[in-house]
């Protein structure tokens, strides 16, 4: 006789740790199947964050050790992960939208295009929710950069803008911003505004200087917007403030890839195409001096500030 009783409890309790095991750690639905998960716990991974930067901080790169010398490109780094993590759902989402289009035109009245339509468009929004997720965390990281370095976190590539809200300022990368005004149906964040220009070379003999100058255009253009081009010295001075005042940035970096020796030169074109109703030039070298008679050449006025 088969003693088929046996049989059924190791079915049945196979079945139950399945099922405690579900119950426990969660279960990740199969393509084409709605996901009911939560995108997140936004305090506990809030939490974690902090903890980590702390380790970072107090743990790895300690005061007094050589360690400490590492601790800006660590936390650099850091914030860098969450930023290409947002980059890569943008992408992910972006190949998705023309399909949802295809199905939005193909649809025919049936259940099943209407199907594939709802699940297509739930993966797009559940994307877009992960991303967001992360935007906050890269946010509240370049935040705790801001904390620990005294610089502002930017990107070495692309634009440093949120859709969620949490950043202090927006910068956004001058090819993006050409780019989005000439195309109106753009996601990315523009600011909008009077945009006003500043120059100036590596060396800073007066940063109060710097804050002071540029208080006064913001008192003049209340929906002002800094134009600059990423560099170190009275730039670097001039995104901190930005930073600190809450207002939007355009950068444009010089690209020496494509343009070796020269890319500091047609970054200057590249700015002045923007027309920033003004440039405010502090002391700097040729560059600077080149940014300068191109500007007058196009009619824009030229502050010279002597600090």
């Amino acid at each position: 006789m088969i003693d088929t009783h046996s049989d059924t409890a190791a079915s049945a309790s196979q079945t139950a740790a399945i099922c405690e095991n579900l119950a426990l750690y969660g279960a990740a639905p199969e393509r084409g199947e709605p996901d009911s998960r939560d995108v997140w716990d936004e305090n506990d991974a809030t939490e974690a964050l902090g903890e980590a930067i702390r380790i970072m901080v107090d743990g790895i790169t300690v005061d007094g050790t050589q360690m400490a010398d590492e601790r800006e490109a660590l936390l650099w780094s850091f914030v860098n992960c969450f930023h290409a993590q947002i980059a890569r759902l943008d992408r992910a989402v972006d190949r998705i939208v023309p399909e949802m289009k295809d199905l939005e035109t193909a649809q025919d009245g049936t259940e099943v295009k209407a199907h594939e339509l709802e699940t297509l468009t739930d993966r797009a929004r559940n994307l877009g929710d992960r991303r967001d997720a992360f935007e906050k965390l890269r946010d509240a990281a370049a935040d705790a950069y801001r904390v620990h370095t005294g610089d502002v976190w930017r990107p070495r590539y692309g634009s440093h803008a949120s859709q969620t809200g949490t950043l202090t300022s927006a910068a956004i990368d001058g090819r993006d911003f050409r780019r989005a005004r000439q195309d109106r149906e753009t996601r990315a964040h523009l600011p909008e505004g009077t945009l006003v220009a500043i120059t100036g070379g590596k060396t800073v003999t007066d940063v109060d200087a710097v804050w002071t100058t540029l208080d006064r255009a913001r008192a003049k253009y209340g929906d002002m917007v800094l134009l600059h081009g990423g560099g170190p010295g009275y730039e670097k001075i001039a995104a901190s403030w930005a930073d600190a005042r809450g207002v939007d940035q355009v950068v444009c970096r010089p690209d020496w890839n494509a343009h070796g020796s020269a890319a500091p030169f047609r970054r200057n074109d590249e700015l002045l195409n923007l027309l920033p109703v003004g440039v405010i030039a502090f002391p700097g070298s040729g560059i600077t001096g080149n940014l300068i008679d191109k500007a007058r050449q196009l009619g824009i006025p030229v502050m010279i500030v002597t600090a």
